[in-house]
């Protein structure tokens, strides 16, 4: 009997307002039971089963939407996407500054400079690359062709920014700055600031950067929205610093389709997220299944690529990176550190910490199962680490017994492939993002995009978790491969599970949410490598369609989207459009 198929029989006075038919129907249970067709009323779904089981739901106002035997999924859950900056991340708003050369770049912003509306306007950019590009852009590049515009451009990862000498003049900044715990100043062989600033040393210029309007945040919320519908995605975990307002606004009009999960920006000390909590005030006449505020974030470490994640292992330089956490020595930040998750977790907010080396991971892990207890489990908080690239099997099991999980990056492990073993060696450039050894510990395992870091594509990353293979055709770990099936529950029900939301969304079950994302063909039969070619036919979000590709306006708003995003056609990344890791939400908000 096919899945749903009794579902069927026990509804069948009901009248669906939506019915999917002719499609691979996917529930993503733990059974993982296969149907043909899905019916759906008020928001809900009404059964899955054959389509002829199916069809004694269709009444005289039932709407058809034929799957042309495509596979019809859960909505996709990306379970860390920056929303509100992605629709900020590219033009108007910021320049492409991805460029292969020095020259290149400048060229950008001497353009800019140009066509500014004043002559001292902001020019914004992001994008560059320092293993694309011979080395970081400085400001002696950017200070000839400027003028008198201040000018800041972000790295493709949101952790390091380049500005020129008017923008440091704005910032107060001189060779006696000294840079907060966690960053780092480059400086000329003279002793003088370049106009490089990693890390937490980037708030000391993104200070006096000026911030967008609420309009143009508004809009921008808009545009990214109807992005991530084209994609099939229905619900994002948006990790620190999102704009409650504008979300609860948009959510009281009627006018967001996009289901957010929100954790509050921690800070970097123990004071700055008791105020952060003492400050908040949760959302008014909201629907919780729309925008709902479930944690906070720390911020606990820098990346591989800048060497700036705190590793047990030195890098080849000889440094070991260190924790982004307010404190004068390493001992300090450590204990803010612990008492920072002690803090959220007494105050019943789950903790989402960005741990990217392994010294973190441990470290934060430790904080976790402290500040838990005994009775961890029975608060169900379901803190995670985000990122969590090379957590030791020591740390996994850990994890598991108290029910910690883990958010990776399967679409980052695609860009980044081998390309970081110089930096983090070759055993760990085997073991990154290991989701098969904590899928086998039993830790929730849950995959997030970063995006607008990352030019985001979840079949992209559902490739990379089952293959390991990088866009350059390199492999990285064929031990850590995992099932399609797997990396897709990573994208639906363990990310509803890490949202608390599991009992309503994440599967096609009845009574959970009408949220649909229908591929063109058969997702499980395609040679893994195929699935960076499919694409997304139609969305559906609370029984209502959001998404239809060819849909003239809906497809030319998306396409314009993708656009702005570094991004191909519909279901393509373009490759110079790829971007990696994390932090970025506030930064690209306030420019």
């Amino acid at each position: 009997m096919p899945a749903g198929a009794a579902h069927a029989s026990s509804s069948s006075r009901e009248t669906a307002d939506l019915i999917i038919h002719n499609g691979r129907v996917l529930v993503l249970d733990r059974g993982f039971r296969k149907a043909e067709a899905v019916a759906i009323r008020g928001g809900r779904i009404l059964a899955v089963g054959d389509d002829r089981a199916i069809r004694r739901f269709k009444g005289s106002r039932t709407e058809l939407l034929d799957a042309g035997g495509g596979t019809v999924l859960p909505g996709i859950n990306d379970a860390h996407n920056h929303v509100a900056s992605l629709g900020l991340s590219g033009e108007p708003y910021n320049l492409n500054v991805d460029t292969t050369t020095i020259e290149e770049l400048v060229a950008v912003v001497r353009k800019a400079a140009e066509e500014a509306p004043t002559s001292d306007s902001w020019i914004r950019g992001r994008g560059w690359q320092e293993l694309k590009l011979p080395r970081a852009p400085v400001a002696a590049d950017i200070d000839p062709v400027s003028g008198n515009h201040p000018v800041v451009l972000n790295d493709f990862s949101a952790h390091a920014v380049s500005v020129n000498s008017a923008a440091m003049r704005l910032a107060g900044i001189t060779r006696d700055t000294v840079p907060p715990p966690g960053g780092v100043i480059d400086k000329d062989a003279n002793g003088e600031p370049t106009g490089v600033f990693r890390e937490t040393a980037q708030g000391l210029v993104r200070s006096v950067v000026p911030g967008f309007s609420r309009e143009e945040r508004s809009r921008a919320i808009d545009s990214a929205v109807k992005l991530l519908h084209s994609m099939g995605i229905t619900s994002a975990t948006e990790p620190g610093t999102g704009p409650l307002d504008l979300y609860s606004e948009k959510v009281r009009a009627g006018t967001l389709t996009l289901r957010i999960t929100s954790l509050l920006g921690g800070g970097s000390t123990p004071q700055a997220l008791r105020n952060v909590l003492e400050g908040f005030q949760r959302p008014e006449g909201v629907d919780t299944r729309l925008l709902n505020v479930v944690g906070v974030k720390v911020f606990a470490d820098g990346i591989p690529r800048q060497k700036t994640a705190w590793m047990n292992e030195p890098y080849p330089d000889g440094s070991n990176g260190q924790l982004t956490i307010g404190g004068a020595t390493h001992e300090e930040q450590l204990a803010n550190l612990h008492e920072m998750i002690k803090i959220a977790t007494d105050a019943g907010f789950q903790i989402g910490t960005h741990a990217c080396g392994d010294a973190t991971t441990d470290a934060v892990v430790a904080g976790y199962v402290n500040a838990l207890g005994r009775n961890g489990r029975k608060k169900d908080l379901r803190h995670y680490v985000i990122h969590c690239n090379f957590p030791s099997a020591r740390t996994l099991r850990t994890m598991a017994r108290n029910g910690i999980g883990a958010n990776m990056n399967a679409e980052i492990l695609y860009l980044q492939g081998r390309v970081l073993e110089s930096v983090i060696g070759p055993e760990l450039t085997e073991y990154q993002w290991p989701y098969r050894s904590a899928l086998r510990a039993g830790v929730p395992v849950t995959s997030g995009s970063d995006a607008p870091v990352v030019a985001f594509h979840w079949l992209r990353g559902t490739m990379a978790a089952a293959l390991r293979e990088g866009g350059d055709g390199s492999v990285a770990g064929t031990a850590e491969r995992i099932s399609v099936p797997d990396a897709l529950a990573t994208y639906t029900r363990t990310a509803a599970y890490q949202d608390h939301a599991e009992k309503w969304k994440g599967t096609l079950e009845r009574g959970m949410a009408a949220d649909v994302c229908i591929v063109d063909g058969n997702v499980l039969a395609r040679d893994p490598h195929d699935l960076i070619d499919m694409q997304v036919a139609a969305t559906v979000v609370d029984g209502k369609v959001v998404y239809e590709r060819g849909d003239g306006a809906q497809a030319k708003a998306a396409g314009v989207a993708f656009a702005r995003a570094g991004l191909g056609k519909s279901g393509h990344v373009c490759e110079d459009g790829g971007k990696c890791c994390c932090q970025l939400a506030e930064e690209i908000q306030r420019g």
